[in-house]
């Protein structure tokens, strides 16, 4: 059986247990634990997961970075790990003492140059294995909390991908598109879904990969 690994943010940490189950008996399914946050934690951590989870020779990588790189962080707020739930807030309705960075995490004109890092250690770690780019899935805006996100400027980071990625063989996965049209309904929070939305995320991304003769 051919072997696939799974990279990205809480969304993957969502649907990776889905893909692993749905996939049983026809391909290996490898993910770390841990969360891979923004580009350059993911290009940081990537040698340290192959190791760890002692990956044998992966025939598919399917990776996502950007709803952590958007990220607008709020000056004023302590113990934020990226992914919280919270108070409803947002750039519109914001209290006193809370200030929120002009500047995303990742700025895009970084986020350009990082995603191509990433891509260059994929390649470098796992030669011959065909990637996959899932595009980032968006948020309830309204229901920001310590950070904001944008699903425009969620977009535009996408656009970037696409943008630096498929001119270099990769292959994009609009899951965000996906999610969008499926999935707003199935939100358990401003970010993330619940159980039945990463299912059928899960399901979206076997397609894809059975569309694509990857499986």
């Amino acid at each position: 059986m051919k072997n696939l690994l799974l990279l990205g943010d809480s969304i993957r940490m969502g649907y990776d247990s889905f893909v692993q189950e749905k996939l049983k008996g026809r391909m290996n399914v490898f993910f770390a634990e841990e969360n891979g946050r923004f580009a350059q934690y993911t290009y940081r951590a990537l040698s340290d997961w192959k190791g760890l989870l002692a990956l044998p020779e992966i025939d598919v990588v399917h990776w996502n970075n950007g709803l952590w790189d958007v990220l607008h962080l709020n000056c004023n707020s302590s113990g934020c790990d990226g992914e919280a739930e919270g108070e409803t807030i947002s750039p519109e309705n914001v209290p006193a003492d809370l200030q929120f960075d002009k500047d995303p995490l990742t700025p895009p004109e970084v986020y350009r140059y990082m995603i191509g890092r990433v891509l260059t250690r994929i390649h470098q770690l796992f030669p011959g294995a065909e990637v996959i780019f899932a595009t980032s899935t968006p948020v309830i805006e309204e229901q920001a909390t310590w950070a904001y996100r944008s699903n425009t400027e969620i977009e535009s980071y996408n656009q970037i991908a696409r943008e630096v990625l498929i001119p270099r063989g990769v292959r994009i996965n609009e899951l965000g598109k996906f999610a969008t049209e499926k999935c707003q309904h199935l939100h358990r929070d401003w970010v993330h879904y619940n159980d039945e939305g990463s299912s059928l995320l899960a399901d979206e991304i076997i397609q894809f990969m059975d569309q694509e003769k990857l499986l």
